[in-house]
Order: structure tokens, then sequence, then C-alpha cells
């Protein structure tokens, strides 16, 4: 299975920032930094058991999406085919995979904390820098600590409410009972192999495929039952899967921004990812800066429960993993239209006035 490793998006969530600093983040906190992360992915959950792919031409992409910064190299993939008469093919090859925005507003909730959080650890940081100054007291420097406390420690806030949608994670064999699904996923899988004129499969793999498939559900459901428990102990996690296993994706095309030269290379060499490897390798590039969100976030909470201990002499490190959790969570929705986030800042920020 050809998996294509994404490289790290480079795309500024310009509308993000600037919600950011209505909510009072400081001006240092937009700048930038790469950092190396760990693939953990929820792709293995996916449903998908498409055709070939039909790879559109770098022709009919605009140039903004063929750069090398792109979240995927060569491929990547689009979002469903709209019902909607007006659409057409041209803006459907544009449009990237989304979901309805009520999915995002618990993951825009996750985002704006973790602004409000390195905000407030610069603060504190710069305030200690200036101690031996007139510029600050410690009656100043107390107010961010306190704040530092409620945010990490007595009282963070809830990311997912009620009446939030829940992480949906379809059952590729139906919910039908043990063997029954098999079968017809084997059967499935012999028609597409039937469409696409696969014909030197053997006798013996065909008879032994539904005994390998059982294997692969045996597996699918303990990956589902760990991941559920990571979400139990984590909300963040939780937030941020509620929009990713709701994603539409098209499942027979995705965007090629390759050359011809490319393309007729990787068709000789039988090397042209389906859609199936492309969409994994964009949730495995979603999970993986989920990931580093989830680990960076907590070891910044350990470092706070240090700096406390010792009176907080050295709130740089402190700062330095917010930051990095801030790229990551950039990262994250970098891969989301911006009018999305724009409608799910919006949602919150009415939430904020309603309370």
């Amino acid at each position: 299975i050809i998996i294509m490793l994404p490289l790290l998006p480079a795309r500024a969530l310009y509308i993000f920032l600037l919600a950011a600093q209505q909510h009072g983040a400081s001006t240092s906190t937009r700048r930038c930094f790469l950092d190396s992360c760990i693939i953990s992915s929820c792709a293995s959950f996916l449903t998908l058991h498409p055709k070939l792919a039909t790879a559109a031409d770098e022709l009919d992409v605009p140039s903004s999406m063929t750069t090398s910064n792109d979240p995927l190299y060569l491929a990547r993939p689009i979002g469903a085919s709209s019902s909607s008469n007006d659409s057409s093919d041209d803006n459907t090859m544009k449009a990237r995979p989304s979901a309805p925005v009520e999915f995002l507003v618990p993951a825009t909730r996750v985002g704006l904390y973790i602004y409000q959080l390195l905000s407030t650890a610069e603060e504190l940081a710069q305030l200690k820098k200036d101690d031996s100054t007139q510029s600050s007291s410690p009656s100043s420097s107390s107010s961010f600590i306190e704040k530092l406390d409620n945010l990490l420690l007595s009282s963070p806030p809830t990311f997912i409410k009620p009446t939030d949608p829940t992480v949906t994670r379809g059952d590729p064999y139906n919910n039908m009972p043990p063997l029954l699904g098999e079968i017809a996923v084997q059967q499935q899988k012999q028609k597409e192999r039937k469409e696409q004129s696969i014909t030197n499969i053997g006798v013996a793999p065909q008879l032994f495929e539904v005994g390998e498939l059982m294997g692969e559900r045996r597996q699918w459901s303990r990956l589902v039952q760990a991941e559920r428990a990571r979400e139990e102990a984590s909300e963040i996690r939780r937030a941020m899967n509620i929009y990713t296993t709701n994603l539409n994706f098209n499942k027979n095309k995705y965007v090629y921004s390759g050359s011809q030269e490319e393309k007729k290379k990787m068709i000789r060499e039988d090397r042209l990812p389906s859609a199936t490897e492309v969409i994994r390798s964009d949730l495995d590039a979603r999970d993986l800066y989920r990931n580093e969100v989830q680990t960076k976030l907590e070891d910044a909470r350990a470092e706070y429960l240090y700096q406390k201990g010792v009176g907080f002499e050295d709130v740089g490190e402190l700062v330095g993993l917010l930051r990095e959790t801030k790229v990551a969570l950039d990262s994250w929705f970098g891969f989301i239209p911006d009018e999305d986030i724009k409608l799910a800042l919006e949602a919150v920020k009415r939430e904020e006035q309603q309370n």
C-alpha cells in the first residue's frame, strides 16, 4: 500500500489568529515553529472500498494547491460531490474535505483555549523577565499564575457540550454478525476486482480471504476500543475526533498535483494510489497533529506543575511547549476550509455572549 506522507502545511490561519487576538492573545503568538510529530491514526477506522481513483490532472488544480508545502505530496483528497445543480467538476476538484460546521465547534473551543493559555504564559514570562524593574509587581504576576491555575489545573473549560455531535465511526462490516459480515465484504471485493478487470488473483487467495477478513475485523474492533478509551481520557482528543470522523470525502476522485510525466510513470509502474490510500494519508496527517497537540499540552501541564513547585524560576520551557502546541494546532486547522473555521469561531463567540 502506498501511503503518501504529508509535509507540514504552510497555509496561514489568519482568521483563527485574529479571533485569538480578540480573546487576549499577544502578538508573539503569531510566530511559527516547526516540530517533529508522532503518527497515531484513526485512518484504520475507514469504511471505504472504492475502485481505483480517477486522479485529476495538474491543470485542473489551482497553483496554490500544487506547492511542495501542500499537506499531501502529489496526491490530495477532495470533498464529496455536491448535489446542487450549479456545482461543476472544476469547483468539486477544488473543494477540501469538510464536515458540517457544528462538528468543528468542539475543536474550535480547544483552539481558543490553547491560544489563551499561550498568551497568559507569555505575559507571565515577560513579567518574570522584568521582575527586577519597576514595571512589574508580585500582584500582577500572581494574577497570571491564578489564571494559569484555573486553565490548567483547577477548572479547565469543557470542550464538548451535551448538545454537540459525537464521534462517528462506521462499521466496514455493516454491523452484521461474525462471518456474515466478512462474507459480504469478500463479495464486495470480488465485485470491485471484476469491475477493474483484475482476474489474476488465483483460487487459493480467494479461498482464504474470509479467514483473513475475520482477523482484520478482530484487529479493527481492538483499535476502536483502544481509541474510545483514549477519547474518554482526553476530551481534547475527542473534540478533534468529532470533526475528523465526520469528514466527507470523494471516494472516487482526488487531486493529483504532479506533472503528466510523473503521472504516466506511476501508471506504468502500477503505483498510482487509490482514493482510499489518499484519504488514509490525509487522516494520518490530521491525527498526527492531533496527537502532537495532546502530547505537548500534557507536557506543558507537567512543566507548569514543576515551575509552580520551584516558584516559577524559568517559565521559558512552559512557553516553548505551548508554542509547539500552537504550531501543531495551526497545522491541524490548516486542512480545514477557512470559511468553516470562521463560521465555527462565530458560533463559539455566540455561545460566550449568551453565557
